[in-house]
């Protein structure tokens, strides 16, 4: 049997020791410029969110499987591994409690103004001179008055419908954009998005999915909405979103995804100083006990059946 050479590009995830014959090559992070010199070696490669691009898959003359060490997988130039005949897996369903309770949590922080009346507490000046609930105003909601539009109903999103059911919340099933009719328990895009209080988005990033959230939907939203992003940056409109909620257009908006990754004020609208309702998360969502657990497991899973000539996972 050959001897694989494992590359991790980072260290967020690297697997337990695989039962096959293998070497690692561990980086805690890999820049574009480190790229296809550290793949070179490589038999597999894997990645939680390092980009790999067709230079880096061309560069690699053994490559034969990358494996994404999370859910998504748009961070790999596919049709290049195709090309290749390099398969690319990933690990599904691992995050999918943890996503969709930050989901929650970012929306009540949101609701509650958690954050802000954090500052003002700890600051010590304000609440003594009264009113302070004021901060709140229009009064939030409660769970029994929310309507929660659901947009992408993968296994993130259906434990988002199911937390939302449980806490009392209307909910509704955003059919895709793109469809000329909804769905037996969907309800056209458009519609959802008018009719909903909180719009929650766990859809991947795709061609069909880019941007698919930026000015008209956010004008046909209820002016007090919620708009919660755990899916992918890119299918919010980053720059939309930021002039809507200082034109005070929504409600409110939280996201844990940015469009440019780590994103800085230089790269994302959202990071700049001063935008009202705005509460942030540096794509975190998917960390949790669970998530790790089996996560590792997983990767394991795919580099062993991967070698043994039954790949799982493949997308």
């Amino acid at each position: 049997m050959v001897k694989h050479t494992i590359v991790a590009l980072d260290d967020f995830w690297v697997s337990p020791s695989p039962n096959f014959d293998h070497e690692i090559i561990e980086y805690p992070t890999t820049g574009p410029d480190q790229l296809v010199e550290r793949m070179k070696p490589a038999t597999i490669v894997t990645t939680a969110a390092m980009k790999v691009t067709r230079a880096g898959i061309e560069a690699a003359e053994n490559l034969q499987l990358i494996v994404c060490t999370g859910t998504g997988s748009d961070h790999i130039d596919k049709v290049a591994a195709r090309e290749r005949g390099v398969t690319v897996c990933n690990v599904p369903a691992q995050n999918t409690d943890s996503v969709a309770e930050h989901a929650f949590a970012l929306y009540y922080a949101l609701r509650r103004h958690v954050v802000e009346l954090h500052h003002i507490t700890a600051a010590g000046d304000e609440w003594p001179k009264g009113h302070v609930f004021r901060r709140l105003d229009p009064p939030p909601r409660v769970n029994s008055e929310e309507t929660l539009v659901v947009v992408g109903y993968g296994a993130i999103g259906k434990a988002i419908e199911r937390m939302g059911k449980a806490l009392g919340m209307q909910v509704l099933i955003a059919e895709r954009k793109d469809a000329q009719h909804a769905r037996e328990g969907r309800v056209a895009f458009a519609e959802a998005i008018r009719q909903g209080t909180i719009v929650i988005v766990s859809a991947p990033l795709d061609a069909s999915t880019r941007g698919m959230i930026a000015g008209p939907e956010l004008a046909m939203m209820d002016p007090t909405a919620r708009l919660i992003n755990v899916g992918r940056g890119g299918v919010v409109d980053e720059r939309a979103l930021a002039q809507a909620l200082k034109d005070r257009k929504i409600g409110g908006a939280a996201t844990d995804v940015f469009e440019t990754e780590p994103a800085t004020a230089a790269t994302s609208p959202l990071l700049e100083a001063g935008i009202p309702n705005l509460v942030l998360s540096p794509h975190i969502a998917w960390y949790s006990s669970k998530t790790k657990q089996g996560t590792l497991k997983t990767i394991k899973a795919n580099l062993e059946a991967f070698v043994a000539g039954r790949p799982i996972n493949v997308v």
